[in-house]
């Protein structure tokens, strides 16, 4: 089923270009991240939560003026064949796909590998400035890899006639969530922590076809004859209903997981 024509130009204008999560939700990621710190980190944040927020964004400003930034925010998975043949090495993948094709599809868990390895030097250095900055930028990489349209390469459903379907995701939906807190999940170190994001690229792949398809389904049958203000509301109604707790999910496993990576960049940095 295809989006009326006016309905799409409509919920398209609305949309701002591709970015991942948006301010609001890389913020409500970081405030839930220092939430999730194990008592033995909290530390190094109480009093500096405003800091991890304020630079949680910066990796998105950064793409302005570096051309290569762009590419570590996402990672399409069908020129691997799919999200369980994604090697764990850069060399790898890129012997894989071949280097143009590793620098166009995206990099973002060795992005996250990258910022756990500066994290834990600030931790060893006992930097309390770095290790904030270094915690935020990691932050925003590890909220975009719990995006799930940053696993594809139909990311803006540009390959389905849905335009726009990646802002109406991470930032209509998230601009209905309102007061919401989110929950307290402490983080723990799971085995093999370092390769986590790998399991987690797999995890947000597998919510693709369903975004898509809810995405449709909030498009109709609703009241064909209507004002398109109605047609809006009504599809802003039941994108909610379908995939409002999607969201809050990702964004509860994003601060978690971003905690995780702290405190895995906290144990590399122990003697």
């Amino acid at each position: 089923m295809r989006m009326p024509a006016r309905t799409l130009a409509l919920l398209c204008c609305l949309c701002s270009p591709l970015a991942a999560w948006g301010r609001k939700g890389h913020e409500i990621v970081a405030t839930l991240a220092c939430r999730d710190l194990p008592p033995s980190l909290a530390p190094w944040f109480q009093g500096r939560e405003q800091d991890l927020r304020d630079h949680c964004n910066d990796p998105d400003a950064w793409k302005q003026a570096d051309p290569q930034e762009g590419s570590r925010h996402y990672l399409n998975v069908e020129p691997y064949g799919g999200p369980f043949a994604v090697p764990r090495s850069r060399e790898a993948a890129a012997a894989q796909v071949g280097a143009e094709a590793f620098a166009r599809d995206g990099q973002v868990p060795w992005a996250i590998q990258d910022r756990v390895q500066l994290l834990a030097a600030a931790f060893k250095a006992g930097d309390p400035d770095q290790v904030v900055f270094q915690a935020a930028i990691l932050c925003h990489y590890v909220g975009d890899l719990n995006v799930p349209l940053h696993t594809t390469a139909n990311h803006d459903g540009q390959f389905t006639g849905q335009h726009g379907v990646h802002h109406r995701w991470e930032g209509g939906l998230v601009d209905r969530l309102g007061d919401w807190q989110g929950e307290v999940r402490t983080a723990r170190l799971e085995p093999d922590a370092r390769f986590a994001p790998w399991q987690w690229l797999r995890e947000s792949f597998a919510l693709v076809a369903p975004l898509l398809r809810d995405d449709l389904e909030a498009h109709g049958p609703g009241p064909r004859e209507a004002q398109e203000s109605a047609r809006e509301s009504y599809y802003w109604a039941e994108f909610t209903r379908l995939e409002g707790p999607v969201v809050q999910e990702q964004l509860n496993r994003a601060g978690q997981r971003t905690a995780e990576m702290i405190l895995l960049a906290w144990t590399l940095a122990q003697p």
